[in-house]
This record gives C-alpha cells, sequence and structure tokens, in this order.
C-alpha cells in the first residue's frame, strides 16, 4: 500500500511538474507579445494626445496608399524611371548567358549609375536550362541616384513580352 502512495506521489509530482514547466514556457512567449501591444496602444494613445492633428498614417487610411513602382502604368513607370537601359543576353565564355548593356533608352543627366554601356548586369545573367525560353534580353528600369534597379522585363524579336508585346519602337518613342 506504501508503495501505491509513493507512485501516485511521485505521478502526481511530475504531473504537476510538467504542468508547470508548460505555463511558464505559455507566459514566456505569450506575455511579452501582450506587453508590446498594450504598449503599442499607449504610446499610440499618448502621441494623437500630443499631435491631434497629425494626418493619419498610410496603414490607417486607405486612400493615401502608395502604389509599388510595379503597380504603375507604363507612361507613369517611364517618368518616374531615371534610367532605363537596354540589355541583350550572350553567350559567355562558360556557357553563361550574359546580360550586356547595349543602350540607355532613357538617362536623366545629373543621375549616378555604376553601369555603362558593355558592363554585365549580372543579375540577369543565367546559365541556360533545356525547354526554358529566356528572350533575347531585358528592359531595366532604375529610379533615383544613384540609380536603383525597381523592375525588370524580357523582350523577344522587337516585342516586350511584359508589356503585353508593345513593339520596340513604340517603347523607345515613349521613352524619348
Amino acid at each position: 500500500m506504501l508503495k501505491k502512495f509513493t507512485e501516485g506521489l511521485v505521478f502526481g509530482a511530475g504531473f504537476a511538474i510538467s504542468f508547470i514547466i508548460l505555463w511558464y514556457l505559455a507566459a514566456y512567449t505569450l506575455y511579452p507579445m501582450y506587453i508590446d501591444s498594450k504598449f503599442e496602444k499607449a504610446a499610440d494613445k499618448h502621441l494623437s494626445s500630443i499631435r491631434p492633428n497629425t494626418q493619419p498614417s498610410i496603414s490607417q487610411s486607405p486612400e493615401l496608399t502608395i502604389k509599388q513602382f510595379y503597380e504603375l502604368g507604363i507612361e507613369e513607370q517611364i517618368k518616374k524611371s531615371s534610367v532605363i537601359a537596354l540589355a541583350k543576353y550572350e553567350p559567355g565564355p562558360d556557357g553563361k548567358m550574359q546580360a550586356i548593356i547595349k543602350e540607355f533608352l532613357k538617362k536623366d543627366s545629373d543621375v549616378i549609375i555604376y553601369y555603362n554601356i558593355g558592363d554585365e548586369y549580372q543579375s540577369a545573367s543565367y546559365y541556360p536550362k533545356d525547354n526554358t525560353s529566356y528572350g533575347d534580353g531585358l528592359i531595366i528600369f532604375f529610379t533615383g541616384s544613384p540609380a536603383t534597379m525597381q523592375m525588370s522585363m524580357t523582350y523577344s524579336g522587337d516585342r516586350i513580352r511584359g508589356l503585353g508585346d508593345l513593339p520596340m519602337d513604340l517603347f523607345r518613342k515613349k521613352c524619348s
């Protein structure tokens, strides 16, 4: 009987210790989230009482959302771009297809860009795979100064795929 009592006591102690450990782990992970959210709400309330006439943030106001570059229409993308480069794929010595910048379709005069005509645009270079079409080259949109790449799209022949097969000549006219 004493043995059964001892086994029950050990089982109960083990159960209690496991429960305490689980409770501690849950409190350790959940409590900081609760504190942080309460702190953020309190800070927001405090800031709004200090500056009651401030404009709402973008996340609070749907009419103030900012469109991403890729969401803009082509005319607006061209307008916002400081540099638009045309690169053509050429085979490299190791079998890699290198994206070589052939011309700048648009380049603002005061923009700093770290590429020149004839440079490889390494981000777009690739090793070809079977049954995969990469196009003949790509159009690269840069914004700001120094110029930062925002978007690129491939072209095949004289058509730009990402612009609904827009003819290259028409795109050149839009850029000038």
